[in-house]
Parts: structure tokens; C-alpha cells; sequence
């Protein structure tokens, strides 16, 4: 393993080192435009004398919302060399969100955009009357006031929250200590056979776990090349274009963003051209990690074939209370899928044990229970808690189980799954059947018990894209078949529903509590998102 990645300290010094020992080299690109190791070093030097000289100390809470993935990576990491609390949050977030977050946790400052001006004078009244300071980023980051910097912070301190809400319940903090995130870059490191001569390249958002940690911390520290894209749906439109430029070796996205790529290549070429994709070169891609939603079996074999790939997808799966990294399958090895469509996600990362159930008394192989880790990188709990006692087991509240092999198959969230006539029903099964459809972009199962006889129903909540709207109830009808031929019964009620419709993590997760509050308190008809039934 690197030197570089060492799990018993932090990771700061190895990024100060590089900009010491090799200042002239590549750090990054963003945007196209390389960013030097000399001048990272130097942006995140100075964001650490303004974050001192506005009054931040050990173990303050700061903000990080710019929209610049340089401007990011300089605040966030200038935020931790002065000893403070990065909490980052997606640059797009409004004046009345960011200051709640920050009365939430009792922030000292917030660091955002100068731009659009409205944001930027609320959040200037707001954090004026609460006493917090407010930084533009590009302020923040450049030569100012100097001065000496103070020690690094210990492997034991708070490094960063991560905001969570997953797919259920209210929003929480996962404290991440200096040491979680060294053990989990060294962990996946290793698990996914990652050195200094890989190439990454990421349109994932910096602001959440995988985009920051897998796809930036780990290149860093590492060495790497890396290149940043801006997030969003823009740069998955060429995202497989500019992997094919730079000669990309690892990438990482959730599943709706493979399939999002198949559906463009559809829409753009034909024939033999669609198959290799108008003819680009992959061949240097080993590792396209699928991971943060469901993994689909289909997915992955359809984007290997329309890219005339070999086995690169890689299935993984991980969550912040484990700082992101739990488990992931082998690079260039084939998918396992069982008889219901899941797929294997691998095992667990070096120093990750699984259980299923309990972990005294964990259930055999190929039983469904509640999966729990244990790691050298689990988070320090939540913002406000008390911390977890240590050596624990993280109950995931995800269901799933192991098989002989003690590969990890991931059937669903505890709360989220169907309760159908003393049947679980897993969503994720569903949502693959009704998804191949031509006509649905994605879709939403939920369990809906309208307090009758029939007990809980699958109500399925399709969206259809707007060049593939045709006779919608035949199209309903369509969707109740391919229920019905896969699980042998009717669902309870079908929607066909407007692009857009499904509300979704920025991480791609469909959030099912989100959806059930919105059906149920009548939003989606009064907001004309059902096209069909409209009630």
C-alpha cells in the first residue's frame, strides 16, 4: 500500500508535502484548467490564515458551499488545517437553508458564492443578527493576512459533518473524525486496487461522501490524476466522452447515472455506431464503480455492451456512518446476480466485517436480515449524540444478506420495503421490472395501507419522459402487466407521472418518505404531476 495512506494519522501533511516536494505538478483540473500542487498548497494556506484571523479554533463549525470545485477543495481542506469543522453543503442551497444549518450546529461562518447577490444579502442580515461571519469563497481563498499555522489537528478530532437524510427520516450530522477518513481511504484503496497511476475522473457533487471522499480525498493523497467535471445532468451527457479523452481508469456513479448514459447513447446514434458508442475508446477504463442506489443487473450488463466493455462496473456499497466505504466487488471480475435480480456487492473493505440480523447470533447464508458493520472507519455518531461506545456494530437499517462466499446482496431499507399479504416485496424489484419499459424514465414503488381489508398495497409511481408520452392508460396498463407477470398479482395503484416527479438525494437516491408525504397530502395532484390517473 502507498506510504501515502496511512490510517493512524491525518491526511493534511501528505497534501502539504506534495505541494512542498512537487509544486509544479498537476493536483487536478477543473474545468479544463489545471489546478498545480504549489497552488492548492497556497489556496488552502491562505484559507487557513483568513479562517484564524476571522477567529476559528479548534473544533468551530464552518460552512462549505462554493460552486467551483477548486474554490471547494481549497476551502474545505484550508477549514480542516485550521483545526475546524467542515461542514460541506450543496453550493446551490438557499440563504434560509444555509442558515438554519448553521443556528443547527451552532456554526461560526459560512463560506458560499458572492453569487446570485439575493442569497448572498440574506445570508449577510442573517448571519449578522446571529453573530457568524460570512466569507466569499474567492475571498477566502486568497493571499491575505499571514502568519504562522497552527498544529495539525489529532487522528481523534472531528474532520468534517456529513449531512445524511438517506431515504428516510429527518436530516443528521455524521461527525467524521481525522481518523475515519484515513482508514477509509486506505481501506478502499486497497479493496479496489487503487494506486498513483490511475486516472479518476468525477462529476460527482464534492459536497457528498462519494464525490468527496472516493472521488477526490483518494486521488489526492494518493498521488493521482484526477479531473473534476461540474455535477449535474450536463456532464453526464459527456461524461463517457471526456473518460475516453482522458484515458479515464476509474470513475464512480449511482446507477441512474449508467443508465442515464445508455438512454443518450439511444438518442444519438444507431446501429453498429450505438454499440461502440460513435466509436470511443474505453479500453483504459478498469474500475466504473455503481454505487449509492440500488445496483441493477441490467444496468450494468446494458452500459458494458453499448460501450463494447469487458467487465468494468464495478457493484459497491457504503454509507456516511461508515465514512463512505463498506463493501465492493472485484475489479474486472463478472456479476453475481441470484434468482430475484440482485446483485452481489462484494465483500467487506480490509478491516470491514458484515453480520446479518445480530451480530451475536448473525443468520446463515442467504437469510434476509438487517446488515450491520463493523470497521476501523466507522463514523463518531451523530451530531448532538452522545458517541457510540467503541468496537460497536452499526445497525445499517438497510435489509440484506450474505451467501457462502460472504458476498453482500443489499434487498432494500428496512422501512422501505412492501408488506403484501405476509410477503415482503423488496421496491427495488419492482422498480427493475417497471424501468424497462421504453416508455418510463424511472420509476417509485411504495407501500400504501389505506387502512382497508386488502391491508398494504404497491403503488407504483412511473415517470414517462416527455418524447415517450403516447396513450397513457394503455401505457398504465402496460406497467400493471409487467407487475403482474413478475410477482403474479395486480399493484395496488399505478401512476404515470411527469419528468421530474420523483424527488431524489443529489446522490441519486429516490427519497421513498419524501414521495409517500407528498402522494398522501394530495402535492402531486394539485401540482399536476399525475398525468394519469390525475387523482
Amino acid at each position: 500500500m502507498d506510504a501515502a495512506v496511512d490510517p493512524s494519522a491525518t491526511l493534511l501533511e501528505t497534501l502539504a508535502r506534495r505541494g512542498r516536494e512537487t509544486p509544479a505538478q498537476p493536483a487536478f483540473t477543473w474545468r479544463g484548467r489545471t489546478v498545480s500542487w504549489g497552488e492548492l498548497d497556497e489556496r488552502i494556506a491562505a484559507t487557513t490564515a483568513t479562517l484564524r484571523h476571522r477567529g476559528v479554533s479548534a473544533g468551530d463549525r464552518v460552512l462549505v458551499a462554493p460552486a467551483a470545485g477548486d474554490d471547494f477543495l481549497a476551502c474545505f481542506w484550508g477549514a480542516l488545517r485550521a483545526g475546524a469543522v467542515a461542514v460541506p453543503l450543496p453550493p446551490r442551497s438557499g440563504g434560509a437553508r444555509l442558515l438554519d444549518v448553521a443556528a443547527w450546529l451552532g456554526a461560526a461562518g459560512v463560506i458560499v458564492d458572492r453569487q446570485p447577490a439575493p442569497r448572498w444579502d440574506a445570508l449577510a442580515t442573517g448571519c449578522d443578527t446571529a453573530g457568524r461571519w460570512l466569507l466569499d469563497a474567492a475571498e477566502a481563498t486568497a493571499p491575505g493576512p499571514g502568519g504562522a499555522l497552527p498544529p495539525l489537528p489529532a487522528a481523534d478530532d472531528l474532520a468534517f459533518l456529513q449531512l445524511t437524510s438517506g431515504s428516510t427520516g429527518a436530516p443528521k450530522a455524521v461527525r467524521i473524525r481525522h481518523r475515519d477518513l484515513a482508514a477509509n481511504v486506505a481501506q478502499m484503496t486497497e479493496g479496489l486496487a487503487i494506486d498513483a497511476g490511475d486516472v479518476f475522473l468525477s462529476w460527482l457533487p464534492l459536497h457528498h461522501d462519494m464525490g468527496l471522499i472516493l472521488m477526490s480525498v483518494v486521488p489526492l493523497v494518493l498521488g493521482a490524476e484526477l479531473h473534476l467535471l461540474p455535477p449535474g445532468m450536463a456532464a453526464i451527457r459527456g461524461w463517457m466522452v471526456e473518460a475516453a479523452r482522458r484515458r479515464a481508469t476509474f470513475t464512480a456513479a449511482p446507477d441512474f447515472a449508467y443508465r442515464l448514459c445508455l438512454r443518450l447513447a439511444r438518442e444519438h446514434t444507431s446501429g453498429d455506431q450505438a454499440r461502440g458508442q460513435g466509436g470511443l475508446d474505453l479500453t483504459a477504463l478498469r474500475v466504473a464503480l455503481d454505487a449509492a442506489e440500488p445496483v441493477r443487473a441490467s444496468t450494468v450488463h446494458a452500459f458494458e455492451r453499448a460501450f463494447a466493455l469487458p467487465s468494468v462496473v464495478t457493484p459497491a456499497y457504503g454509507l456516511a456512518e461508515a465514512t463512505v466505504g463498506v463493501s465492493a466487488g472485484t475489479p474486472g471480475a463478472p456479476l453475481t446476480v441470484d434468482e430475484r435480480g440482485f446483485v452481489a456487492v462484494g465483500t467487506g473493505f480490509p478491516g470491514v466485517r458484515l453480520a446479518i440480523g445480530s451480530a451475536d447470533a448473525p443468520l446463515p447464508a442467504g437469510e434476509v436480515g438487517e446488515i450491520l458493520v463493523a470497521s476501523p472507519a466507522l463514523a463518531d455518531g451523530y451530531w448532538g449524540e452522545p458517541p457510540p461506545r467503541p468496537g460497536r456494530w452499526l445497525a445499517t437499517g438497510d435489509l440484506g444478506y450474505l451467501d457462502a462466499a460472504g458476498r453482500l446482496y443489499v434487498v432494500g431499507r428496512a422501512k422501505e420495503v412492501i408488506l403484501h399479504g405476509g410477503t415482503t416485496l423488496a421496491p427495488r424489484e419492482i422498480e427493475e421490472t417497471v424501468d424497462r419499459l421504453p416508455f418510463v424514465r424511472r420509476s417509485a414503488a411504495l407501500g400504501i395501507d389505506r387502512q382497508r381489508l386488502e391491508g398494504e398495497q404497491a403503488y407504483i409511481f412511473a415517470e414517462v419522459g416527455r418524447g415517450s408520452r403516447g396513450d397513457l392508460p394503455a401505457q398504465a396498463a402496460a406497467v400493471v402487466q409487467a407487475f403482474q407477470e413478475r410477482l403474479g398479482f395486480r399493484p395496488g395503484r399505478v401512476y404515470l407521472v411527469a419528468p421530474g416527479t420523483l424527488p431524489m438525494t443529489a446522490n441519486g437516491k429516490l427519497q421513498y418518505a419524501e414521495l409517500r408525504r407528498r402522494y398522501l397530502a394530495g402535492e402531486l395532484a394539485r401540482d399536476g404531476a399525475l398525468l394519469f390517473p390525475d387523482r
